[in-house]
């Protein structure tokens, strides 16, 4: 059902409209809608009225850049595009994936009256919904106060500086020195091959690198550089493919064996479109990029 549905969003051409009580999307499924709305897809969403007061679902809408509408105890399930409509028991919820699920897939063009005939019910419950308007992001920072007037029977005191939290003696002492020095070692060590490595790697691609060792999300490094998911993992796949990085840690096992069956096909020269044509389920360029990157990275026993 997951690779189903990310399916379905990735082969909208025009529209799409998503039926789902509960949003928590996983990391495929939201970046398959990035990219549809990137390529002009318009992106109908209908949530469940009670969730617009989660602040987890909020942030989600407003990271996807979606306006949802909303209908009162919602709880039907139905994904439809303008290819094909999919019925299933399946919540748009990361937890959903482990879950026993039941789905029917609908093509348009070998079914178009059963096609049309879900069509309509989704239709008809975006007609009875309401717009929700999305609250605006609190700004940062603490607010200003206003300082408490001065008594005049009592001096001015200043503001005493502000002390920073240093650990005790004692939990600074608890990590023995041997210890302490072979960590030091093995970080100098790591840090030294890595650091040849980069040398390697264009600016950009270095930058994307380290924010992803520091953040280890490509979504939250793509949205700090204000870039595509799919340009971040293209960096990666540079630094994959001097041995900074394993493939597994970006690509999935799932999708590195669909990858790899595409590529045993029409092989690794053929081209990263025709590799993702030829896979048997949801890839995106960037993590086939990856996995060709992987097949060119140094054997690197022990690497992170």
């Amino acid at each position: 059902m997951p690779n189903a549905l990310v399916e379905l969003v990735r082969s909208a051409e025009s529209w799409l409209m998503i039926v789902s009580p509960y949003f928590d999307p996983w990391r495929h499924l939201r970046d398959a809608l990035v990219d549809a709305r990137e390529a002009g897809v318009k992106i109908k969403f209908l949530i469940r009225e009670e969730q617009m007061r989660e602040k987890r679902v909020i942030r989600h809408f407003r990271e996807l850049e979606l306006k949802p509408l909303a209908l009162k105890r919602l709880h039907a399930k139905i994904y439809i595009s303008d290819k094909q409509a999919l019925l299933t028991s399946m919540n748009l919820l990361s937890g959903s994936r482990e879950s026993v699920e039941f789905g029917l897939c609908i093509d348009r063009q070998r079914h178009p009256e059963l096609y049309d005939g879900v069509f309509h019910q989704a239709l008809n419950l975006f007609k009875k919904s309401e717009f929700v308007e999305l609250p605006s992001p609190k700004p940062k920072g603490v607010p200003v106060q206003k300082a408490a007037p001065v008594q005049k029977t009592a001096p001015v005191q200043k503001t005493a500086p502000v002390k920073t939290w240093t650990p005790p003696a004692k939990a600074v002492a608890s990590v023995s020195a041997p210890t302490q020095n072979a960590a030091k070692k093995m970080s100098a060590s790591g840090s030294k091959a890595d650091e040849a490595a980069i040398q390697r790697l264009s600016k950009t691609e270095a930058e994307s690198y380290r924010l992803w060792r520091a953040k280890h999300s490509v979504h939250r490094v793509a949205k700090e550089r204000q870039l595509k998911e799919s340009t971040i993992r293209t960096h990666l796949a540079a630094a994959i493919e001097v041995g900074l990085i394993p493939v597994e840690h970006v690509v999935t096992e799932k999708q590195r064996n669909i990858i790899a069956e595409a590529v045993g096909k029409v092989g690794p020269n053929a081209g990263k479109g025709a590799i993702v044509k030829t896979s048997r389920g949801p890839v995106c360029y960037g993590e086939v990029a990856c996995v060709l990157a992987g097949m060119k990275a140094p054997s690197a026993p022990g690497r992170r």
